[in-house]
């Protein structure tokens, strides 16, 4: 459950060493819209379960929600970008947004309070979760990304 910042939107290397497969890579973008974190979690769900990931569309789509739901509302610009990697031992989900401003885990909010669990929940969900620099085309200014341990693919 750790938080860090990275600059690149890469998974760690396998440590599977030679003969390792290539990773499996996609890439969704989206407008900035309500519909936006359905979207999102739902493609991240097709590609675990078009993947043998099955056992981790839960957890991934509850992150990919609460991430795509923070970019919605925070963000700036008009369109989201979302990327998977699957590259054993790690699933990596990015979402992608023009705002420069870095989102911090606030305290638990007030009990009568409707906002401001999202990135707990990514936390308690995930293996780890952190920021990276814009994306490698440019046009998005950082990425908010979880990590799911996988098996082998």
């Amino acid at each position: 459950m750790d938080s860090d910042h990275e600059s690149d939107d890469r998974p760690p290397a396998s440590a599977s060493g030679s003969g390792a497969e290539d990773p499996y890579i996609y890439t969704l973008q989206s407008n900035r819209r309500a519909t936006s974190p359905k979207i999102l979690r739902d493609f991240v769900a097709c590609v675990l379960n078009s993947t043998g990931q099955e056992e981790l569309v839960d957890a991934a789509t509850v992150c990919t929600s609460e991430l795509a739901t923070n970019a919605y509302l925070h963000a700036e610009g008009d369109s989201l970008m979302l990327r998977v990697l699957i590259e054993p031992p790690s699933l990596r989900v990015l979402v992608y947004d023009a705002c420069t401003a870095l989102p911090t885990a606030a305290r638990l909010p007030a009990p009568d309070h409707l906002d401001g669990r999202g990135l707990g929940l990514v936390a308690a969900l995930s293996d780890a979760w952190g920021t990276a620099d814009g994306d490698p085309t440019g046009r998005y200014a950082k990425g908010v990304w979880f990590e799911l341990a996988v098996k082998g693919v």
